[in-house]
């Protein structure tokens, strides 16, 4: 039986979370989860694995009302002494207008102290491998799909990407060598050689009686990988290259939209470098179901669209190694959309959940912003009856979106060693713009009044659309002993852009700081 595992602990203070009011002035939070991955192995054979998060989320103490959810265990705080399953999310006071974005603020909601994301079968056929079950949507973090697992710079790693799915994968160079080789022996590392890939994913079933409702994806994947080539000369390692085509269909909103997300990574010398695209593009009407309802329009323009899709993004990552310093170069780009009415393709990209870009910006402030604008629209469409409620994807959940960034970094690892193990200093100044002038899509669209939707349009403040979203100096210092215990401390100040301003053309400097203890069994 195999067994990994990884206990966080982490307390975060921001300073201010809300930019332009007084809801978040002080934000701050101690959190902690537990990640259990178990695994049943056949050796050599196969192997079912699974993945639970324990108290995800969790806040330190006994936290909330008496009769209230979340309950706390005592009515007292003074007598106290036994912590609940508490966290905290983006919420709507008792009370307060739901229709209005600043009466959302951080509230506190009952968590799920057990969690099961992932359970799957893997078994090692003669010709390849075959996994089945609720799995991760892919291996290691990219800019389309992350798998939650501790590959970030900066910042944690909070989800976990899962998709239902049946996989088969197959080291085709193994039939080359096969044909080629006068004494052939097999070789079994997926670290070299060349794979395909095949999956069919289930997105959704809904009602089982139903075969209109589902919403399938399938895709296919070309990896190549060499592990030590000798090319040009040049000691490379740790070669990449990876396409991969998905599409996603469905009758009951008459989906079909395609993902080409493609990969190139390698090492030569004292170079690395990650390089990563990511194109999606197809029609559906799904979006427009929702948004048609926030139209303040007539009943003749109040139709639903089947909407184009058409969206980009990119990563570019160069690191360059002088000893115990790596100097980094890194940008990251994703589309955006300017125009959030329906008639208009949508052309937004997000970079996944996880792929963190900085640690405060586009981790917290745009978080909070998006989030209660999300809100707003979601109580909106309830008051309507709506049939789909794609405006909750606007909350971004700390998602790189609608950005262009510019980030210089540094390394500098003074101590390394088997003894007092590893301490390393990293610095970065983030510098991001906007790939299109930032609106508020809900506010927007409840503002429009007419044809052009320019003259309506607001930012997640209130304020003119624009396009700076500002600098942000990060930095980070991390202890590492005998790869069991990371202590790590991170700091950022955040100078905001005229893309953050409030109708008065007003935004705040914002501060964060992070003490976070990780355990890795």
């Amino acid at each position: 039986m195999d067994l990994d595992a990884e206990y966080r602990v982490q307390t975060t203070h921001i300073e201010p979370l809300d930019l332009n009011g007084v809801t978040a002035e002080r934000f701050q939070v101690t959190q902690q989860r537990l990640r259990v991955e178990p695994g049943l192995r056949v050796d050599d054979v196969g192997v079912i694995r699974a993945q639970l998060d324990i108290l995800s989320g969790a806040l330190f103490g006994d936290n909330g009302d008496f009769n209230q959810a979340p309950q706390p265990t005592s009515g007292l705080s003074l007598s106290s002494r036994w912590p609940n399953a508490a966290g905290w999310t983006i919420g709507l006071p008792e009370g307060a207008d739901g229709l209005d974005p600043d009466s959302y603020r951080p509230v506190l909601t009952t968590i799920e102290p057990i969690r099961v994301n992932r359970v799957w079968a893997e078994v090692n056929l003669p010709f390849g491998l075959l996994s089945v079950g609720r799995q991760p949507a892919t291996r290691g973090g990219g800019i389309s799909l992350h798998d939650g697992s501790r590959v970030n710079r900066w910042g944690v790693s909070r989800y976990s990407g899962t998709a239902d799915r049946f996989l088969f994968a197959t080291k085709v160079s193994e039939a080359f060598r096969m044909m080629t080789a006068d004494d052939y022996t097999p070789d079994r590392s997926t670290d070299d050689g060349v794979f395909l890939a095949a999956a069919y994913d289930m997105a959704t079933q809904d009602d089982v009686i139903l075969a209109s409702d589902d919403l399938h994806q399938t895709s296919g994947t070309l990896q190549w990988k060499a592990k030590a080539p000798r090319w040009f000369g040049w000691d490379w390692r740790d070669f990449l290259f990876q396409a991969t085509f998905a599409r996603r269909f469905g009758d009951e909103f008459g989906t079909e939209t395609f993902g080409v997300p493609v990969t190139l990574e390698f090492t030569a010398g004292r170079v690395h470098f990650l390089g990563e695209f990511m194109a999606a593009f197809g029609h559906t009407t799904e979006i427009s179901e929702g948004l048609a309802a926030l139209r303040e329009v007539d009943e003749a323009r109040r139709v639903i669209k089947d909407q184009d899709i058409l969206m980009f993004g990119a990563r570019a990552l160069l690191d360059l190694e002088l000893g115990p310093v790596v100097a980094t170069l890194e940008f990251d780009y994703a589309s955006g959309d300017d125009d959030p009415r329906d008639d208009t393709a949508q052309t937004t990209f997000s970079f996944a959940r996880d792929r963190n870009v900085g640690l405060l910006l586009f981790e917290h402030v745009l978080a909070y912003e998006t989030a209660r604008s999300a809100a707003v629209g979601v109580q909106n469409l309830k008051e309507m009856g709506a049939n789909s409620f794609p405006i909750t994807e606007l909350e971004s959940e700390g998602r790189f979106h609608n950005g262009i960034v510019i980030f210089p970094q540094l390394l500098y690892t003074p101590v390394n060693s088997a003894h007092y193990g590893r301490f390393h200093v990293r610095t970065g100044a983030l510098i991001a713009w906007a790939a299109q002038p930032v609106i508020d899509p809900i506010m927007t669209l409840l503002s429009e009044d007419g044809l052009e939707i320019k003259d309506d349009a607001v930012n997640w403040n209130g304020g003119e659309p624009a396009r700076f979203y500002g600098t942000e100096l990060d930095l980070q210092l991390e202890w590492t002993y005998r790869e069991f215990f990371t202590w790590t401390v991170e700091g950022a100040v955040l100078f905001p852009g005229d893309a953050l301003h409030d109708e008065s053309g007003d935004a705040v400097n914002s501060f964060l700081i992070e003490n976070r203890f990780t355990y890795v069994f």
